[in-house]
């Protein structure tokens, strides 16, 4: 089955999004997906919807464009996804962000499911995580350093915890490199910015 329609769809919703949760990421999710997917011997068209649909539901978007489950579980079976097709995406969305990672542990992701969440955290790390973080930071008035919603200190709360939670084979080798890029960047921070990690503890 093909998602043009799905990328069509997703597109137009995330078009006036700026905090680094918009159409850019979400097709480089989805490219990371079927990269993997491939690999790992998974549906590749609900890997490919998951990852089209995964951030429509997130709190981070703003309330504006943000959708509620049913409304993206009613489009994919109107835009041609199958319901239990549909079923399995819900499932995936609604279980795969970091902040879920407590509910994961009484109701495990599928393969499809695991192998989208790779792909989400994958485009959160690495030189594109970073650069991400900055327009997270800069959309909601974040500062760079000197508290614990900064962006200096994103890394150590979640960014740099991501290498070592990849579910699959093939996402923990692509890890690796970006995760070592990010260790750089920090430590290079550091030393330009004397005392930025005393002044954010």
């Amino acid at each position: 089955m093909q998602t043009e329609q799905i990328r069509t769809w997703v597109k137009s919703v995330l078009s006036g999004e700026s905090t680094g949760h918009d159409w850019l990421h979400v097709s480089r999710v989805a490219e990371l997906a079927l990269y993997i997917g491939k690999k790992e011997n998974a549906d590749l068209f609900v890997v490919e919807a998951a990852a089209l649909v995964h951030d429509l539901i997130d709190v981070k978007l703003p309330d504006a464009i943000r959708l509620s489950v049913s409304e993206v579980d009613e489009r994919l079976v109107s835009l041609g996804a199958g319901k239990d097709e549909a079923e399995r995406i819900i499932h995936i969305i609604t279980r795969m962000s970091f902040r879920d990672r407590e509910k994961l542990g009484k109701e495990p992701l599928s393969l499809e499911g695991k192998i989208v969440q790779d792909a989400d955290r994958l485009d959160a790390i690495g030189a594109v995580g970073i650069a991400r973080t900055f327009m997270f930071a800069g959309a909601k008035g974040h500062s760079l350093y000197g508290n614990d919603k900064s962006a200096y200190t994103h890394f150590f709360s979640k960014l740099l915890l991501l290498k070592d939670m990849m579910n699959t084979d093939t996402a923990r080798e692509m890890a690796d490199e970006r995760h070592k890029f990010m260790l750089h960047f920090v430590s290079q921070l550091e030393k330009e910015i004397p005392g930025i990690d005393i002044e954010t503890s």
